[in-house]
């Protein structure tokens, strides 16, 4: 009887053993796939030039049940599952796009920076007449001696150029005259495979739409810039008083250049990785703290470049060439001098460098107060990196801005200090893009494997 009751017991036994190792067996076969799905989206993965620019990268070898977006969802299973694509065709299709408008938003900031380059020379004036489609720059000496003449008559050659000769003219010319064609030149390489896409049936309607107005944006900024230009060749109120342009319409128009930049970046990116990465579920929770802080910290970011544009605007840069104080005082005693009060911080010299001065610190301090209250946090390496990085973005964007200030203004540092505010932009779009809150079907897949994981 006992006997019989042993043998019975040791089946039972066996049987347990056998099928906890099965069930082992079975969890490890998964967490396989999933690490074969892993190395597999990550290879073909049009986001994959991002794993290089950080540590670790948003697609790393699966740990403490790890799981990756493309891990949960494959391409083809984002429909089902309630995930809304950009582009559909697949993967390849959806390399191509990407490329396409990150080709495109990269001649943005070329367009920028070849704008402050134009603006630092004083080459924007050069042209005192604009078309829409442009045409040939002259070609004859005789051309060249009609341009000029017409050139003579704008009040900057008559108080800032005068006694130049037709050679330094060419030079202002050709400046301005790439600048214009530069822009026009990003119209056809956005139009032509914007519409091969369309016939392809590669983009999809939001998407469309999205790109369309990007398209509409990009055409008036044209007409923004000739009507920036336009008011550079109007006489001044004063005979002392130095030609230039407009800094409210300059603002405008460089404003408006850092709204379409950011658009196609975010575009861009909402192309190539429609779910932010993910991980666990506890790595969600991580950047959904930081994306408190992000929020606040690119608004700052963004009024401090719309500072920096007044800046540009009134010449700004070329008073109180001391830091950290403006000449022998901490705040000059003219920041009020017009009236109304409001106008200061838009035409005042004083006061527009003074804000740039407060605002540009206040960036600094805003960012480093972000990286170390998310020092700790439980968070995905790629957002870690993303946010040491724009820290080192911000610190060198400042370095140079007072490197400028000192030195005067150079060419080569103005423009270097141009293309810095709009790389923090980019920084910041790319953190603020990777710390967005996934979606529902995402959250519920990391969820069950977590539960599984258990």
């Amino acid at each position: 009887m006992f006997q019989n009751r042993l043998v019975s017991l040791f089946r039972r036994g066996r049987t347990s053993l056998l099928c906890r190792a099965s069930s082992e067996a079975g969890v490890a076969s998964r967490a396989s796939s999933q690490t074969i799905a892993i190395r597999e989206v990550a290879e073909r993965s049009p986001y994959v030039f991002f794993n290089r620019f950080i540590h670790k990268g948003f697609y790393s070898p699966p740990s403490r049940n790890m799981s990756t977006t493309s891990t949960l969802l494959s391409s083809a299973e984002y429909t089902k599952a309630g995930i809304s694509m950009l582009v559909t065709k697949g993967p390849e299709a959806q390399k191509k796009v990407g490329m396409w408008i990150f080709g495109c938003a990269a001649w943005v900031f070329s367009m920028v920076v070849l704008g402050g380059v134009t603006r630092l020379t004083r080459s924007g004036l050069s042209m005192t007449d604009w078309k829409f489609a442009g045409g040939l720059p002259p070609l004859t000496q005789e051309e060249w001696d009609a341009e000029f003449e017409k050139y003579k008559l704008s009040p900057e050659y008559k108080r800032v150029h005068r006694g130049m000769n037709v050679q330094d003219f060419k030079f202002i010319y050709w400046m301005e005259y790439a600048h214009r064609m530069w822009g026009r030149g990003l119209g056809i390489i956005f139009a032509v495979p914007f519409t091969y896409f369309l016939a392809k049936g590669y983009i999809t309607r939001q998407l469309g739409l999205r790109l369309a107005t990007l398209f509409a944006l990009g055409g008036g900024q044209g007409f923004v810039g000739w009507w920036m230009v336009k008011s550079g060749l109007e006489e001044p109120v004063s005979e002392y008083v130095e030609p230039r342009v407009s800094a409210y319409r300059l603002a405008a128009h460089l404003t408006s250049a850092f709204v379409i930049y950011c658009g196609m970046l975010w575009t861009g990116l909402s192309v190539v990785m429609p779910q932010p990465p993910t991980g666990t579920i506890d790595w969600v929770r991580g950047a959904a703290k930081v994306r408190r802080f992000v929020i606040p910290v690119s608004i700052l970011v963004g009024i401090t470049s719309v500072s920096g544009a007044f800046v540009a605007g009134n010449d700004a840069g070329r008073a109180y060439n001391t830091f950290p104080k403006m000449g022998d005082t901490w705040v000059p005693d003219d920041i009020f001098e017009l009236k109304p009060i409001f106008r200061n911080f838009f035409e005042n010299t004083s006061m527009v460098q003074f804000d740039h001065r407060i605002l540009a610190t206040a960036t600094l301090f805003a960012i480093g107060a972000m990286w170390f209250a998310t020092r700790k946090l439980d968070m995905h390496p790629g957002i870690r990196s993303l946010i040491g990085s724009t820290l080192g973005v911000s610190a060198l964007q400042v370095t140079l801005g007072i490197s400028t200030l000192l030195s005067y203004v150079p060419v080569s540092l103005g423009a270097a200090h141009q293309a810095g505010a709009l790389t923090l932009l980019t920084m910041m779009v790319i953190l603020t893009h990777t710390v967005r809150k996934p979606s529902p079907a995402l959250l519920k897949s990391l969820a069950s494997v977590r539960k599984s994981g258990r």
